[in-house]
């Protein structure tokens, strides 16, 4: 990356407490990747497949339905 050109970088935790929200809208209905980003696009704009997948990996609040599948885990 050339000294004048820098990404800017979304505030920590932004992407995964967008995702957290979208899946507890659905009520315990999983979604994929790819319904989760384009769900989440508009609201916080693009962001690479690979931060969705690496945030979804947070077993403390997500669980793995199938491959590329997930939905919030139960809390109570």
């Amino acid at each position: 990356m050339s000294a004048g050109a820098s990404r800017q970088r979304r505030p920590h935790g932004e992407l995964k407490a967008a995702m957290r929200e979208y899946l507890a809208s659905k009520k315990g209905e999983p979604a994929s990747i790819a319904e989760i980003k384009a769900a989440l696009e508009p609201r916080i704009g693009i962001a690479p497949a690979s931060s969705y997948r690496s945030a979804l990996q947070d077993e403390h609040y997500f669980e793995r339905v199938s491959r590329g599948v997930f939905r919030l885990r139960d809390q109570g």
